[in-house]
């Protein structure tokens, strides 16, 4: 028997599965970034963000790889932890890297060490129709998972490059079909990414789980984006970023004036000095 004691007024509020379904019902957006380390998730857990991805693009923007393919299962699996140690209330999400959910029982096995070792709340997975045995076999274990549609960066060389997708008749249904099969299949949640917003107006029609876009416009659910993206460090971010801080031009400038600090003999001062105490 499980007592379940009432919730202080003075604690945050954790944001679980059942709040961003409801944030749907209130037609209110679900705001989601892309997190890597334990700092950078312990500011963002107090900024009015719902759900944190550990995404598989750390391959590129924490690792410097050409791809997120690079990315592996156990990196990401150690920085999920990370992430979840700085911010404990936020919603989870832990992207499934390259090659690791080839079949049913690597995908359920996989899936469930992050939820267990890194305490992530659910799963990500690139997918179309071909993977609802997977979702559904996802969904049975236990495990919240969000399925990812329309331009998939794992499958990105098949599909031609990172490039838009949906953007034909026949290609916006094809789309629509793999978001429709893979919410019937039990996924919990969809991504959109790199879509017109006619496609994902389609399928946030048609399905009851929220929608997140990823420059799927402004008909989804809720919206992401790359952290780093949104923070100025990509050279050539993705048309459907918007740049909201140039962190990169802070710390340079803090990096600058502190290398000029250690040649001018400014620092370290006094006050940076320990000082013994019974002499040499």
């Amino acid at each position: 028997m499980t007592t379940v004691t009432p919730a202080s007024s003075s604690q945050p509020s954790r944001v679980s599965l059942q709040t961003l379904r409801d944030l749907k019902q209130r037609h209110e957006p679900i705001a989601m970034l892309t997190a890597y380390d334990y700092p950078t998730a312990k500011i963002l857990a107090n900024t009015g963000i719902d759900i944190l991805l550990v995404g598989d693009s750390a391959a590129t923007t924490v690792l410097g790889a050409e791809s997120t393919l690079k990315v592996t299962f156990e990196f990401l699996l150690t920085i999920t932890e990370a992430v979840r140690r700085g911010a404990p209330d936020l919603f989870l999400m832990a992207d499934m890297p390259f090659a690791s959910y080839p079949d049913v029982r690597t995908a359920v096995a996989n899936a469930a060490r992050f939820i267990r070792e890194a305490g992530a709340d659910g799963v990500k997975l690139e997918g179309d129709v071909r993977h609802r045995e997977i979702v559904a076999a996802l969904s049975a274990a236990g495990i919240t998972v969000c399925a990812h549609v329309g331009l998939l960066p794992q499958r990105a060389m098949q599909q031609g490059g990172y490039f838009a997708q949906g953007r034909t008749s026949a290609d916006a249904h094809r789309i629509i079909d793999d978001a429709l099969a893979l919410a019937e299949a039990g996924a919990h949640l969809l991504l959109i990414e790199a879509v017109p917003d006619e496609v994902t107006a389609e399928v946030v029609k048609r399905v009851a789980c929220p929608v997140l876009g990823c420059g799927a416009g402004p008909s989804a659910d809720g919206h992401v984006v790359v952290l780093h993206d949104m923070l100025g460090y990509s050279e050539r971010p993705p048309r459907f970023v918007e740049k909201f801080a140039d962190v990169p031009t802070v710390i340079a400038a803090a990096a600058t004036h502190y290398a000029q600090a250690v040649r001018n003999r400014s620092y370290p001062a006094t006050r940076h000095q320990y000082h013994s105490k019974t002499g040499v």
